[in-house]
């Protein structure tokens, strides 16, 4: 006896959730709930589901375009760059989350932060796309309120802006950047320096604004902490750190990097210097990407929940879809974790002062 698989779906019998269903023998609200990602399904039976359909030739964007003639099955992801491993992450994560709901993604590589990069990329968005997500806003883009004036869903994750109500998908990272000063100032660090990415993003504004906080009500005022600004690269890390050591003020013997990216180039010009990590030095990085647990580099970082968020914007933009204007803006807020390695531990013991003291006084976030 010979066993042929069923020949491919056509455009006039397309395979339905129903010939699933009869396949595994399983409720077609079971199959539904299966492909589209719900976590009441266990892994096993939603593995089934997807290789039945797969083996049926079932096509879940036909019924996406089913439903709304008008839809293309097609979500567009902004992203400013593809050098930042967590970035990378979050764009697999989003596939796969989006794939679940039968979308497919196109990703659009611009940081679109003013009107006339959108106008580049208008006549795409505009018919061909039914959403976006937006990895790249900055804190005053225009781009996120002109989506909104288009009447297209858009979501934003990994950043938030200022001003504009719109479904938002972030960690706190203000929370995130006190767990990483209070990590270093627990460790017994008190000469600590800012390495951030770009002053015109949430991420790293709050992480900045949390760190200066916590140090300033634990006796480290703003006008002690050197911050600099620069952008999420490794180029941007090394030149910190080279910029730490040409300054006036004593060489920092903890570092809070805005991200691992800018950890690894602190990293590499502090051993291209002679700089022992973490016995001279400490450094501290976010994101927690894989590379950041490799054993030749063992990096503290606070973790981000990449699938979590990439997971939480994926429902919250077919939410928007289905629903239009008709609900809300909503803020989800993720969990972080500090994931301590062996980048970080004590200063290096110096002789103080018995005089020299911290003057008493608290930061203002405008300081920043």
């Amino acid at each position: 006896m010979s066993v042929t698989n069923p020949p491919p779906p056509t455009e006039s019998s397309p395979v339905r959730l129903e010939d699933i269903a009869t396949e595994l023998k399983v409720s077609v609200a079971t199959v539904s709930r299966a492909l589209s990602g719900n976590p009441r399904i266990s892994t096993k039976t939603r593995n089934a589901v997807q290789a039945t359909a797969a083996k049926l030739g079932y096509r879940v964007q036909n019924q996406i375009v089913k439903a709304n003639p008008k839809a293309t099955g097609l979500i567009g992801v902004v992203v400013g760059a593809l050098h930042n491993r967590f970035m990378t992450q979050l764009l697999t994560h989003l596939h796969d989350a989006l794939q679940e709901y039968g979308y497919h993604i196109t990703l659009l590589i611009d940081s679109l932060d003013d009107t006339d990069n959108l106008l580049a990329f208008k006549p795409l968005i505009d018919g061909h796309l039914d959403g976006l997500i937006f990895a790249t806003a900055t804190l005053e883009s225009p781009v996120v309120g002109e989506m909104q004036r288009l009447g297209i869903p858009t979501v934003l994750v990994v950043r938030s802006v200022n001003n504009v109500a719109i479904d938002t998908v972030e960690v706190d990272n203000f929370h995130a950047g006190m767990v990483a000063a209070q990590h270093l100032h627990e460790l017994g660090h008190r000469r600590i320096a800012l390495v951030m990415g770009p002053q015109n993003t949430s991420t790293s504004w709050h992480r900045a604004a949390g760190a200066l906080k916590w140090l300033a009500e634990h006796g480290i005022p703003a006008e002690f902490v050197q911050l600099l600004w620069g952008d999420y690269t490794n180029e941007s890390g090394y030149s910190g750190l080279v910029s730490l050591l040409a300054g006036t003020q004593p060489m920092p013997t903890g570092i809070i990097a805005g991200n691992d990216t800018i950890a690894l180039g602190i990293l590499e010009a502090a051993k291209l210097r002679g700089i022992d990590v973490p016995g001279q030095l400490s450094v501290v990085g976010f994101d927690d990407m894989p590379l950041a647990g490799s054993p030749l580099i063992n990096l503290t970082s606070i973790r981000q929940p990449v699938e979590a968020l990439a997971r939480t914007a994926a429902r919250r933009l077919v939410d928007r879809i289905r629903l239009r204007g008709s609900a809300s803006a909503a803020h989800d807020v993720l969990p972080i974790q500090l994931v301590r390695r062996s980048s970080s531990g004590a200063p290096p013991v110096e002789k103080v002062s018995s005089n020299q003291e911290f003057p008493d006084e608290n930061l203002s976030i405008e300081k920043l």
